[in-house]
């Protein structure tokens, strides 16, 4: 009841603020599992996100069950319909499913920060938090492969972009924004 209206700014100020609040007390009280059900879960960790994307980080890292690696604790290859995996109703729910699937987006365009932005054009503004230690995602466009990558060594963070020939990318990170065209490129920040 408190994703939708977040994720749509259907909320006044003072009511955008309660409801974040409330958010919060929330998850810390179901331990940072996902409860949100069908029509709010593709929407949780941007509306995390735009609270401290530490907290997106802290939803998306929960092993226990319900959570999204809780699957992939289980050996799980795809994302259930029920978090019980083949267990699930006699063993007939899906093991390829879209709502709590569509946590991928956010992988995708935050925590890796790829953005499509025109036919050619991209952003890369990957998000680095939480536990995790690298984050890769890449995108076969009609240009090529755009790729976008980081890790954490040493207190630093390094990110690695590919460029297709014949685009350009704004890169966004912590104290660096530039656009740049087809290549390959690093940048070591921290």
């Amino acid at each position: 009841k408190l994703v939708r209206p977040l994720y749509m700014n259907l909320l006044n100020k003072e009511q955008s603020e309660f409801a974040k609040n409330r958010l919060i007390r929330a998850l810390d009280d179901y331990s940072w599992r996902v409860g949100t059900g069908f029509l709010s879960t593709p929407f949780i960790l941007y509306v995390l996100e735009s609270i401290d994307v530490e907290y997106a980080f802290k939803l998306l890292e929960n092993e226990e069950m319900p959570g999204w690696l809780f699957m992939t604790k289980m050996n799980a290859n795809t994302i259930w319909e029920s978090w019980e995996g083949t267990k699930a109703q006699g063993g007939i729910a899906s093991l390829d499913h879209y709502s709590k699937g569509a946590v991928l987006e956010w992988v995708f365009s935050e925590m890796c920060g790829i953005k499509v932005t025109g036919e050619n054009n991209f952003i890369l503004a990957p998000k680095v938090g939480g536990k995790f230690s690298f984050a890769k995602c890449e995108y076969k466009s009609i240009y090529g492969k755009v790729s976008s990558s980081w890790k954490k060594e040493n207190g630093k963070t390094i990110y690695k972009f590919v460029i297709p020939a014949n685009t350009e990318a704004r890169v966004i990170l912590p104290n660096v924004e530039e656009t740049l065209s087809s290549g390959e490129y690093e940048f070591i920040v921290g």
